[in-house]
Formats: structure tokens, C-alpha cells, sequence
């Protein structure tokens, strides 16, 4: 009796298994994916006062939320995604959006992504990667970079806007 292979079950599997590698090393390398709520994202836009012609970053991009939030207030968002998955979505709904040429997604590791371009930067890891994202942030951004974090602080930025009841905090590079 002849065997039947079912290759596009097979690379159904194959494609499942990726997405679920790079899901998971999302875990370690900085926080898992966790979407901000639509009313964190709304703060978080907010307290960042984006401006027309702002460089936005998102480390941790995901589907692109905040940036084309961003892109709406005017922005050039870019954001920097573990994931090849989130980031190739993120991109064909900047291709068809009329943000296109101003939301972008890079397969980039975050903590090799250079921030000195960003005039605001939005961050949602995890309390115990915080530290060492701070370290960076105050070794490459430049002063007056606004710093928009869900959920987890600082210990040593300035905080100067907060939604307590969002759980947002903006800070100021100084």
C-alpha cells in the first residue's frame, strides 16, 4: 500500500512551530507577547504629546498598535519586533494603510536596535528587564528623549506624565 505525504499539512506544522520558537524566545529575551489594552495604547499615545515629524519607536512592536497610533498624530513610527510573524503582519497592514511610508517594522532584536534616532521610545517588558533597558535607554537616547512605558518604572529616569489608572508612565531622558 502506498503512503500519502501531506506536505502542506507537514509545512502547516513546520510554520506552527516557528511561530511558537520565536513566541517563547519573545519570553526570555524581553516579555511575552501581551498586546497593551486599547485605553493603555490611548494613554500611552497621550502622555507621549507626539508631535508631526516625531521619530516613534515600539520595542516590542507586535502588530503595530501603538505605531499606527503614532502614525496618526503625524509620527514616523518604527518598531523593532523578535517575531518575523508580527513584523511581516505589522508591515502588510502599513503597505495597505494610508500610513504607508510612516510605519515600519524591523525583525530586530530590541536590545541591539540603536534608539539615539527616537524622540519617543514605548516600551511593555517585564519588571526584571526594566534595569537593564534603563542602562540603555540613558546610554543611547539624547536628552528630551520621552520615554512611555506600560506597567513597569524606571528607578532612575525622572517620571514627568503618568495614568495611574492605565498603569502608563512617561518619562524624560535628562
Amino acid at each position: 500500500m502506498e503512503q500519502v505525504i501531506y506536505y502542506p499539512f507537514i509545512g502547516l506544522q513546520l510554520l506552527l512551530a516557528i511561530f511558537l520558537f520565536y513566541f517563547i524566545l519573545a519570553s526570555f529575551m524581553g516579555a511575552p507577547v501581551a498586546p497593551s489594552t486599547n485605553n493603555a495604547a490611548k494613554s500611552m499615545i497621550k502622555l507621549a504629546r507626539i508631535k508631526k515629524g516625531m521619530i516613534v519607536y515600539d520595542l516590542g512592536s507586535g502588530t503595530g498598535k501603538l505605531l499606527f497610533l503614532a502614525a496618526e498624530k503625524g509620527a514616523k513610527a518604527c518598531g523593532f519586533e523578535i517575531n518575523p510573524f508580527l513584523v511581516l503582519i505589522t508591515n502588510l497592514r502599513a503597505l495597505l494603510s494610508p500610513y504607508r511610508g510612516f510605519v515600519s517594522a524591523h525583525w530586530k532584536n530590541l536590545w541591539k536596535a540603536d534608539l539615539a534616532p527616537a524622540d519617543v521610545v514605548f516600551t511593555y517588558l517585564l519588571p526584571d528587564k526594566m534595569s537593564k533597558l534603563e542602562d540603555k535607554i540613558i546610554r543611547e537616547c539624547k536628552k528630551k528623549t520621552i520615554i512611555v512605558a506600560n506597567s513597569f518604572i524606571f528607578n532612575n529616569l525622572p517620571c514627568i506624565r503618568k495614568d495611574t489608572k492605565n498603569h502608563v508612565y512617561a518619562f524624560e531622558v535628562r
